[in-house]
């Protein structure tokens, strides 16, 4: 069986036939996703569709990217919003040096770490070329719940560092592209410390067509059997275990 550990099935794109990929994903032994919150007006929506979709798991998180959008007193909310819908994680949450606003976005990202440290919940980190300051917050915090590095993308010093403070690295897509460093740096990180992610809508494999959704799970995973040139069975059963951490 399959998790996608990250996805954004709340996006309107998904509303002409959620259910229908549901159902297809299904068929391929993808049996439940991770949906993290982009921003506050997305929470309500997502909160509706792990009702309608027990297999979606949700968490709220306010994501750097609509740093121009979030409000401080959404800090509070989240606080609020996890601890009464009970969801497992935090997130997306993180920096990204791409947008404008770094300090605040570091403002707000330092922020939600005090809350999930406070509520004992692991994190989902979006980092683009932030992995510094990350790492910096994290220690700096003694911030101990782990968690799960989004679209990880760097070299195997940060991901050792990443994975001494207790989090998974995710893996996506971006293991496609020919160009990507990322399958060298792979095969040398313990299989313990990875998990499958599409980002859906987002992210999509190399060379595709359409919509990234779900279904491409079992090529991602294809695609790291490949680098690890491990046992299938048992590549599959560790990744399965590694992600049932977060649901």
């Amino acid at each position: 069986m399959f998790i996608d550990t990250h996805c954004h099935l709340d996006f309107d794109v998904f509303d002409s036939f959620r259910d229908e990929l549901i159902t297809k994903c299904n068929k391929l032994n993808i049996t439940q996703f991770i949906n993290p919150a982009t921003q506050q007006s997305s929470w309500d929506k997502l909160i509706e569709l792990n009702q309608e979709f027990k297999s979606i798991k949700i968490a709220f998180g306010l994501h750097p990217i609509f740093i121009k959008n979030h409000e401080s007193q959404y800090l509070d909310m989240l606080e609020q919003y996890t601890i009464v819908q009970n969801t497992k994680l935090i997130g997306e949450i993180g920096l990204d040096k791409r947008i404008e606003s770094f300090d605040r976005q570091l403002i707000f990202f330092k922020a939600q770490i005090s809350i999930a440290k406070n509520l004992a919940k692991p994190v989902i980190i979006h980092s683009v070329k932030s992995h510094n300051e990350i790492i910096k917050t994290i220690k700096d915090t003694k911030f101990t719940h782990g968690g799960i590095i989004h679209a990880f993308n760097s070299n195997m010093n940060i991901a050792k560092t990443y994975i001494d403070l207790g989090f998974k690295l995710g893996v996506g897509g971006l293991i496609s592209h020919p160009k990507t460093k990322l399958s060298n740096i792979l095969k040398d990180i313990p299989i313990q410390s990875l998990v499958l992610e599409t980002d859906s809508p987002d992210m999509p494999l190399f060379n595709s067509n359409g919509i990234n959704t779900p279904l491409n799970i079992p090529k991602i995973f294809e695609l790291l059997c490949d680098i690890y040139q491990s046992n299938t069975d048992i590549l599959k059963r560790q990744i399965y275990t590694n992600s049932l951490e977060f649901i």
